[in-house]
């Protein structure tokens, strides 16, 4: 499945960009919305990310805007690794009393480190109550590819991405490691990070290579 990541700012935008979306991600923190505007959007669609990364808000303004993405019907909340424990736990908590899944994310933007760093991360993210480990790193050679590819050796749900050039070729190949789906961006100039195809691409190349059968 591809997974629409928005990060457009506007509630009218959001809502017209994820009206089409088999699934899609909202990037909260850069769409300026309202808590309203935000439970409004959640419910419209069954199948969204909530995504709040820090940026500038603190951890007061996460827990609220999640929470009501949550409560209006989010299907995961992504919640990133290094989050104060007490925020993190009480946000899988929420996502617990709602239904909705967890996404335990680790972002490295300057490298991949090597295969038992990342299962160490990988661990924690389990251990801290994903439901879909998911790790992005900046891959500067093939052997990091190699390295990410490795964790779909777990016995748990991972969706291991590559970020920048060398990296595209693993937002491919999750598709057929066991992730449920893939990040896909609008087009071109919409990427939420460095190394995301864009969505028509990616439906070519899932077509292409049949990953869908």
């Amino acid at each position: 499945m591809l997974c629409r990541s928005i990060a457009e700012k506007g509630y009218n935008r959001v809502a017209e960009l994820i009206a089409d979306a088999e699934m899609a991600e909202i990037r909260i923190e850069e769409c300026e919305l309202s808590v309203e505007e935000v439970s409004k959007l959640f419910a419209s669609h069954k199948n969204l990310i909530a995504t709040c990364r820090p940026k500038n808000l603190s951890p007061a303004q996460q827990t609220k805007l999640l929470t009501a993405a949550i409560n209006a019907g989010a299907a995961w909340v992504d919640i990133e690794i290094e989050a104060e424990a007490e925020y993190r736990n009480h946000m899988v908590e929420v996502a617990r009393a709602a239904g909705c899944k967890v996404i335990i994310s680790y972002h490295n933007y300057s490298q991949t480190p090597v295969v038992y760093e990342l299962v160490n991360i990988a661990t924690n993210a389990k251990r801290f109550g994903a439901d879909l480990v998911k790790v992005a790193t900046t891959v500067n050679s093939k052997m990091d590819i190699c390295n990410l590819f490795s964790l779909y050796t777990l016995d748990y749900d991972v969706l291991a991405i590559g970020m920048g050039k060398l990296g595209m070729i693993t937002r491919i190949a999750a598709l057929t490691m066991g992730s449920p789906f893939t990040f896909v961006s609008m087009n071109d100039v919409a990427a939420t990070a460095p190394g995301q195809i864009d969505e028509k691409s990616m439906q070519g190349i899932v077509k292409t290579l049949q990953l869908n059968d």
